[in-house]
């Protein structure tokens, strides 16, 4: 399924789900796959916790998501169009066709430059262990404007 959001135009499109390490085994995975997007009415957290997500985002002209971070392991790749990192530090990376990222549970944002034209990127999150930084613990925050977005309690 996909989750067109009309007020940011943004469109995720979550295309595969399993447990890790992966049980191929009688097709369990896609078993495992198709209970878990019909028990979430397909709209799963960003992260799907002891597992990993497979998700195309489609990022419309001018589009800025939140500043956000997720308790996993994510390696953005651009498929179309350019992209900009943003980290909560304020640094900023451009992306390109074939340019990827990888975001350690880092807090974070993406943006799509062009005015004109539409950005594609495939996103593969894999559920990691709870993160401490200097004792303290970080985990899921979506930010604000994550309307419809459920938290993915792998927390």
């Amino acid at each position: 399924p996909c989750i067109h959001n009309s007020k940011t135009n943004l469109r995720l499109q979550n295309s595969f789900t399993t447990q890790f390490p992966a049980d191929l085994n009688s097709n369990a995975d896609i078993q495992s796959h198709d209970a878990k997007m019909a028990a979430a009415g397909g709209k799963l957290g960003l992260v799907s916790g002891g597992g990993t997500v497979l998700r195309y985002v489609d990022f419309a002209p001018g589009y800025e998501c939140m500043m956000h971070r997720t308790q996993s392991v994510d390696y953005g790749i651009v498929l179309e169009g350019t992209i900009v990192s943003v980290l909560d530090s304020g640094e900023e990376q451009e992306m390109k066709r074939g340019d990827v990222m990888v975001q350690r549970a880092t807090m974070h944002a993406w943006k799509n430059p062009s005015r004109t034209e539409w950005a594609r990127m495939i996103f593969c999150l894999q559920d990691c262990k709870p993160v401490y930084v200097g004792g303290q613990r970080f985990g899921e925050d979506l930010g604000r404007g994550t309307e419809g977005v459920p938290a993915s309690g792998n927390d």
